[in-house]
């Protein structure tokens, strides 16, 4: 069978990861096409990776505003493609959370990139995302 990734980008960190400020290289890849999940690999340490997901596949309403420091570091523009994904984490249980409070947000037409830290006390560090089903145990 064959691989159904899709490698999309390389990405540079400017600042690194926060926990990972020594690490600036990623790459995107897209699980299958069309998926709203999305791995992000570190190009300088295979033992880092996250899983990320499209918040706006779950969370309609999810939005903030990019400062003018964000738009400076990235070389946004009003015409700039922006690609935004956020950290998911499967927790004890099979419970899927993703962090709303940390953005990584993406200039696509240069690659650079950005996990910002956001003000607002809507978003959570570990918004429910859905539970994993486990798989019925034959004998």
């Amino acid at each position: 069978m064959a691989d159904s990734k899709m490698e999309l980008a390389k990405l540079f960190f400017e600042e690194g990861l926060p926990g990972f400020y020594d690490l600036r290289f990623f790459q995107l890849t897209q699980e299958e096409p069309g998926s709203c999940f999305f791995s992000l690999q570190s190009l300088e340490d295979e033992r880092i990776g996250f899983w990320l997901v499209d918040p706006f596949a779950y969370f309609k309403d999810y939005e903030f505003e990019l400062d003018s420091r964000t738009k400076k570091m990235l070389d946004i523009t009003e015409d700039t493609r922006i690609f935004v994904a956020n950290i998911i984490t499967l927790r004890e249980g099979g419970h899927v959370t993703v962090n709303l409070k940390a953005p990584i947000v993406v200039n696509q037409d240069n690659c650079k990139a950005i996990q910002l830290v956001l003000d607002h006390e809507t978003y959570s560090l570990r918004q429910p995302l859905f539970q994993l089903r486990q798989a019925a145990v034959r004998e």
